[in-house]
């Protein structure tokens, strides 16, 4: 009787094992289209710049905003040191891969903050995507139901249209 009960254990096992497999397998992935680049210019460089300079994590009607200024600082800190180090780059030629590997960065510094303040951040990161010109995912975001055609993010909070930014605000 033991014998037949390790049998069963082992094929249980394996059935477990082979299932995990199939679903690594099988499971959507968002991930970038290395190919795809856009061109660091005048043009974006200024946008980037806007929107690093604006004032960023306030309170509004749907976000009650982190806890403290310094949290505050933290989480605009992370999103101003993926526009800088775009920034940093010379003009030309930037690899979606690259600033995909970015924001990751800025994406798993902010994992164990509140799901509001991630969800701000997240949308900081869409729009830095969005500025650049990106139309591939990101790599990092499930894929959503209302992002444009043509477009695999959706639009950043408060975007009216790929080519129709919101107003930044200053700080």
């Amino acid at each position: 009787m033991a014998h037949y009960a390790r049998i069963l254990a082992t094929l249980v096992l394996l059935a477990a094992a082979a299932g995990g497999v199939v679903w690594r397998l099988w499971k959507p992935k968002a991930e970038p289209l290395y190919e795809e680049r856009a061109m660091l210019g005048d043009e974006v460089r200024a946008r980037l710049q806007a929107l690093r300079d604006e004032d960023k994590f306030h309170a509004d009607g749907t976000y009650a905003g982190p806890k403290g200024p310094k949290n505050r600082a933290t989480l605009s800190g992370w999103v101003d040191g993926v526009i800088d180090d775009i920034l940093a780059e010379a003009d030309g030629p930037l690899e979606a891969s690259d600033v995909a590997g970015r924001l990751g960065i800025a994406i798993g510094a902010a994992s164990k903050r509140p799901a509001a303040d991630q969800a701000r951040l997240h949308g900081y990161l869409i729009e830095i995507w969005y500025i650049l010109g990106y139309r591939s995912a990101t790599g990092y975001f499930p894929a959503p139901d209302d992002a444009p055609e043509g477009w695999a993010e959706p639009l950043p909070p408060g975007w009216a249209a790929p080519d129709r930014p919101r107003l930044l605000t200053r700080r």
